[in-house]
């Protein structure tokens, strides 16, 4: 990372970025290749405003080869043997690539690999993961032709398994999971008893917006692990006074690339598109985003509110938290007084005013 003098950081400490220029503003053109591996010729097709990153993924999901096991033989005369992650970033029109080119895959696949059982179930939980926040300078990645396509992608490919049906006139709040709601590490390893790690007044505040919004958990971690949190903190118990619409697991989210004097950032986002595309009674004008990284709602920073980090469960500041106390005075705020969230400035939301989004 650069050196502190260099890097601008905005007041709630995130790290102010750009995104990656796009390779084709207007007319994309598309690299129709062939692939051999394995005895056999797989057609893959590429836009040139896909990343690197997109294109060793696609690799990856047609063989079963992980990305850092690929090595390709004859791709680009810039590229020789294997791409790696400090490809990633990089807009595939930019690789070199020939269009109608051929080229080899060798790799093993990831079940004839050994993995280490514990660096396994730790990156199953999330743990070790870099907790880095951003704040995008100008435009944001939100227009990104590509990211758009992956929008699109997740929509065709992953159905919304609905728990208890959307009502008619709700408003919509998303609500993340991890340091958000709850304390994960404790409440992953067994520290402490699942009802202190979850944020003070969580079954409150859920009964408080319950009137007015239908709600949503999206956890950035696999469905396994999300099941289990839902059921240790008696979220979807039939007893309690709120319902939890549907829940949303790692598998919807995706990674967008950005940039900071040459330094490339990734991160994972939510794209509320996905939402919005199988229920249109939500848009962003009704809609509201709670997480504690503002990178995760980058494609729709409008509609995200940023609430600081809970991660001191079992300690006095912990069960001094009042967060939710006040975000749930908040919602139901907005909620009665504005019919259009989209002239709303969440970024604002703890008491320093609220209009004046743009």
């Amino acid at each position: 990372m650069a050196d502190s003098d260099d890097v601008n950081m905005e007041d709630d400490g995130s790290l102010e970025v750009s995104t990656v220029p796009v390779a084709e503003e207007v007319d994309e053109e598309w690299w129709d290749l062939k692939m051999q591996w394995g005895g056999k010729v797989f057609d893959i097709r590429v836009g040139g405003n896909d990343m690197v990153y997109d294109f060793r993924e696609r690799i990856a999901s047609l063989t079963s080869i992980p990305p850092d096991a690929q090595k390709l033989i004859g791709l680009s005369s810039t590229v020789k043997g294997k791409l790696n992650a400090s490809h990633d970033a990089m807009r595939f029109a930019h690789l070199g690539v020939k269009n109608g080119g051929k080229f080899v895959l060798v790799g093993t696949k990831v079940e004839e690999r050994f993995v280490d059982p514990i660096k396994a179930l730790r990156e199953g939980e999330g743990a070790g993961e870099d907790e880095f926040d951003v704040d995008y300078k100008g435009k944001g990645p939100g227009n990104d032709p590509r990211n758009k396509r992956k929008i699109q992608e997740i929509i065709d490919k992953v159905p919304i398994t609905v728990m208890n049906a959307p009502r008619e006139g709700k408003k919509l709040l998303v609500l993340d999971l991890d340091y958000t709601i709850v304390d994960t590490k404790p409440l992953l390893n067994g520290a402490l008893p699942s009802s202190e790690c979850a944020r003070p007044g969580l079954h409150d505040f859920l009964k408080l917006v319950y009137p007015h919004y239908d709600i949503v958990i999206w956890s950035q971690t696999s469905w396994r692990w999300l099941e289990t949190k839902l059921v240790e903190l008696d979220l979807i118990s039939d007893s309690r006074e709120y319902k939890i619409s549907f829940v949303i697991d790692r598998s919807c989210m995706f990674p967008v690339f950005s940039q900071r004097n040459g330094q490339l950032y990734k991160h994972e986002v939510k794209p509320l598109a996905y939402l919005w595309a199988s229920f249109p009674q939500w848009s962003a004008k009704n809609t509201i985003h709670v997480d504690d990284l503002s990178r995760n709602f980058a494609l729709n920073p409008g509609e995200g509110l940023k609430i600081r980090a809970f991660n001191k469960a079992g300690s006095p500041d912990g069960q001094r938290d009042r967060e939710l106390i006040k975000l749930g005075t908040y919602l139901v705020g907005i909620a009665a007084s504005e019919k259009d969230f989209t002239t709303v400035n969440h970024k604002y939301w703890s008491g320093r005013g609220r209009r004046g989004r743009h």
